[in-house]
């Protein structure tokens, strides 16, 4: 179960219940990663540029990284809709898959620090010269940024939607399996019934 704290004051009680479990209903998602999610909360944060973003802090111990703990922020300032706070969730969702994984299955400490691994720079067609590890470059040229993006267009009801399009083109099926694998590489249980729901 999401945690999700209206301090905006901008949800009524059915687009508060809506929002709530619009990742547990249509995202990918397991009981792994969720409890690592401490909240999302709607604010008004005011022109600061952002619609959203993801914060989190860990333990790290020599290489192990542990106790993950995770915030989403959602910008009400921008965000006047239910449907443009889903759509943002889902791209804030996408680096909490995706970044936390890198954090906690392949040990990847500090999201900005480490570029994505170069397997997905290959399979994307990034470049080094392109892309880099935080916004030194711009937003759409953040790798972080376009594996958020990656994600939402396979695993959310936004399925097809891709910031970066123009830029980098549709992700290939390769990515789709990849974002995967960042999940379920060490948690085959909970695998087949999630691949039906996504056709993987």
């Amino acid at each position: 179960m999401i945690n999700l704290i209206d301090e905006a004051g901008v949800l009524s009680a059915d687009e508060f219940h809506e929002l709530k479990n619009f990742i547990i209903d249509k995202c990918l998602c397991t009981h792994v990663e969720t409890p690592w999610l401490l909240n999302v909360k709607v604010r008004q944060d005011g022109s600061t540029g952002y619609s959203g973003y993801w914060t989190a802090q860990y333990e790290q111990i020599g290489l192990d990284i542990r106790n993950i703990q995770a915030v989403i922020v959602l910008n009400a300032t921008y965000l006047l809709t239910l449907e443009q706070l889903k759509r943002t969730l889902a791209h804030e969702f996408g680096h909490h898959w995706t970044l936390g994984y890198m954090l906690e299955s392949l040990e990847i400490p500090g999201w900005f620090d480490n570029r994505a691994p170069m397997e997905y720079y290959r399979m994307r067609g990034l470049t080094l010269d392109d892309f880099a590890k935080d916004y030194s470059k711009g937003w759409y040229h953040c790798d972080k940024e376009v594996l958020a993006e990656d994600y939402k267009y396979y695993f959310s009801p936004f399925t097809g939607e891709h910031r970066m399009k123009n830029l980098v083109g549709d992700p290939s099926s390769e990515v789709k399996s990849r974002i995967w694998e960042f999940g379920f590489a060490i948690r085959k249980s909970w695998e087949e019934q999630l691949r039906k729901r996504f056709s993987i």
